[in-house]
Order: C-alpha cells, then structure tokens, then sequence
C-alpha cells in the first residue's frame, strides 16, 4: 500500500462526535481473543448461569425485528439482544463507560453510531466518548466504522 491509497488514508483520519463506530468481531481473532468468552460475562445473572455449560460458539438465526433482515448470530448474543440487554440495569450508571458502549452494540445489533448517538442513549458526554474511543488503545474491538 502506498501512503496515498485511500484505504489506508482513512485510517488516519482523525475521528469527530459523527465517526461512525462499531465491534470489530475481526479484531478480536487478530488480537488472538475469544469474543464469545468475553459475551458470557455481558449476560444477565440468570443467563450467565444458563450458558456455563453450554457452547458459546453455537450459532442461531436472529431476526431483526425492525428490518426483518435474518442473521446468523452466536446464541449467546442472541440471548444478549433480545433478553439481558432488554434489563433494566444493563446500561445502567454504574457500568464502566467502555463496557456501557460495548453492551450498546451488542444490544442494537452491533449497528454502527457515531459517539454523538452513544451519548444521547447512554446519558454520557459525547465528547468523553469519543476521547476514550480515540486513543491508540482498542476497547474491546470498538473501532471506527469504514463503510465500503
């Protein structure tokens, strides 16, 4: 790649409150990390204690309900969108910031925000946000959105 290929130019630029974000499942398998493993300690207690046993890599159709669009998603995620994150408590204000944005993907299907959408629905400053998730450090594969 030369340092004029677009691709690779976008990954320089700098993000702002509209940078779209989301879970990039593939920085988990660069990163050498089981997502799903990390999934089980996002379940609700009485899911958590359900999935101890079972195969967290088992994977089920899940049905957006606003698009109707069919997905194959890990059950465990699955579990996650339609029943713990659906939890009073789940974003609750006492949930770190970087587990509140994770446990926003998780519960809206992963669909990209941008930092300005993520603190309107978590009740946090945008602006902290997008400074947390623009440091050279990756959270838990949150990562700018690069449509195309």
């Amino acid at each position: 790649m030369t340092p004029t290929d677009p691709a690779k130019a976008r990954l320089h630029v700098r993000p702002t409150l509209e940078t779209k974000w989301h879970i990039d499942t593939q920085w988990w398998d660069r990163a050498d990390r089981e997502m799903e493993v990390y999934l089980l300690g996002q379940l609700c207690p009485e899911h958590r204690q359900l999935y101890a046993n079972l195969d967290a890599k088992a994977v089920v159709d899940h049905v957006d309900p606003e698009t109707g669009e069919v997905k194959r998603v890990a059950g465990i995620q699955h579990v996650l969108i339609t029943h713990c994150a659906q939890q009073p408590d789940y974003l609750g204000p006492g949930t770190s910031l970087v587990n509140a944005v994770f446990r926003l993907f998780l519960a809206n299907g992963n669909a990209p925000l941008t930092a300005a959408e993520m603190g309107e629905r978590l009740g946090r400053p945008a602006n902290t946000i997008l400074r947390t998730l623009s440091s050279a450090r990756v959270y838990k594969g949150i990562r700018p959105y690069l449509e195309g």
